[in-house]
């Protein structure tokens, strides 16, 4: 009996799932923006956690209210992908309080390359301002490392 209860326990404690967690760090800077960006995540609940960077554009695009190199955390990643080779990302930027309105959105999509763990894509950006007759848009390209 007790070898029973000790095998039980065994397979329990076994068949626990397992919570891998690992990482990815982006960056672009050429005439269209300086973006960084990192974060952890979950292998297997597939969540993004502590995403934190940092967000600048030249002064030839920068509306005011964010036209200073932005800081950004969780709030700024309002959308996120993270599965099968992809890794995509949306942040969303706008001017502080007491600002004419401004607003930013960058998306970058990147897919893994042969190593699983060097990513690489295009970033598409979008300015809005209250000084704009219709919003700026620029792309280019983007690299990631995923670990």
């Amino acid at each position: 009996m007790r070898r029973l209860m000790l095998s039980l326990a065994s397979l329990v404690i076994l068949s626990t799932p397992a919570f891998a967690t690992g990482g990815f760090s982006c960056a672009v800077s050429d005439e269209n923006v300086t973006f960084e960006g990192e974060a952890g995540f979950s292998y297997s609940l597939g969540g993004i956690l502590n995403f934190r960077g940092a967000i600048a554009l030249p002064k030839d695009l920068a509306q005011k209210g964010l036209d200073k190199k932005v800081t950004l955390d969780q709030s700024s990643l309002t959308h996120h992908w993270l599965h099968d080779g992809e890794l995509r990302l949306l942040v969303h930027v706008e001017s502080g309080e007491n600002q004419p309105f401004a607003a930013l959105d960058f998306v970058m999509m990147t897919k893994a390359g042969e190593d699983d763990i060097g990513f690489e894509g295009t970033y598409t950006l979008k300015i809005e301002g209250a000084d704009l007759d219709e919003p700026i848009r620029r792309e280019g390209k983007i690299a990631c490392s995923v670990g």
